[in-house]
């Protein structure tokens, strides 16, 4: 696997994601193996390895897109990066893009009843006011909730004069923080940074944990999407185990870049090359 001693990527790293960006081809591939292999992946993997004593198992994204979900992605990742996965399914991100590095860490969109979960919380007086004190908390320490997860319209049932309104519009919820790319990537300080993101935002993966719980696993075969619930509509049954959680993952494995296990990382999209940007759209 090589070195498991982080000592940063080196400049040139963001220099061959951005050329790669610019000329994202298949065949180019087998030039590209090489220095991939030294300036982007080697690095990536070391960080892993460092991070998952403390966080678990850490997956590292492919540099190959994965198609099944996209076909029409682009062949190659433009980026790298990794995920942790609590207990309770909560992802915790970091991607290299050309110009930056961003850590996220929470649920990039709720499934349905995920959805339903995190509206009871947010409804009751206690689990919302603590929620909401948790993200004025991180915001002040640089770690504000991603705004591409929140409706432009009140979500069904409810009252626009709700104290935690704001809240309720959420779509998913994930805190973000990006730094821009400098000298000191080349150093061990990238590996201090994300530590001390990830265990800043804490107390937001023991809330999502405790609240919110794991996504249901992928169905086989597509099903209706379903209404989401207003504050009355109490909390959903227990969700199903997360087959993407730590328990599935074998140390420092290599993370396919699916819609089921990167979730926590789409929305850095326009940033990052990881996803697209998804339109705010009309949600029940």
């Amino acid at each position: 696997m090589g070195s498991t001693t982080f000592h940063g990527w080196a400049v040139e790293a963001a220099a061959l994601l951005a050329d790669i960006a610019a000329d994202n081809r298949a065949d180019r591939w087998p030039e590209l193996r090489q220095g991939h292999a030294t300036l982007v992946r080697g690095p990536t993997l070391a960080l892993a390895a460092e991070l998952e004593a403390e966080f678990g198992p850490v997956r590292v994204f492919r540099p190959h897109a994965t198609r099944r979900f996209r076909p029409d992605a682009p062949p190659l990742r433009t980026d790298t990066g990794a995920v942790a996965t609590s207990p309770g399914g909560c992802g915790l991100a970091v991607v290299l893009s050309p110009d930056a590095l961003t850590v996220t860490v929470g649920h990039w969109r709720f499934d349905r009843d995920q959805r339903i979960r995190y509206r009871a919380a947010v409804d009751d007086g206690a689990a919302g006011e603590e929620l909401a004190g948790l993200l004025r908390r991180l915001a002040v320490d640089s770690l504000p909730a991603d705004p591409e997860g929140e409706l432009l319209i009140l979500p069904r049932g409810w009252s626009p004069d709700h104290p935690r309104v704001w809240l309720a519009r959420r779509r998913g919820l994930q805190v973000v923080r990006r730094w821009a790319l400098g000298p000191w990537l080349a150093t061990p300080e990238p590996l201090e940074r994300v530590r001390s993101a990830w265990r800043a935002a804490a107390p937001l993966v023991g809330w999502l944990d405790t609240h919110v719980g794991p996504a249901a696993p992928r169905p086989t075969s597509g099903a209706a999407p379903a209404t989401a619930a207003g504050p009355a509509s109490g909390a959903a049954a227990p969700a199903s185990a997360d087959p993407t959680g730590p328990a599935a993952a074998a140390p420092v494995a290599d993370l396919a870049a699916g819609p089921a296990s990167v979730q926590s990382v789409r929305c850095l999209g326009v940033a990052t090359g990881v996803r697209s940007r998804v339109p705010v759209s009309r949600s029940t």
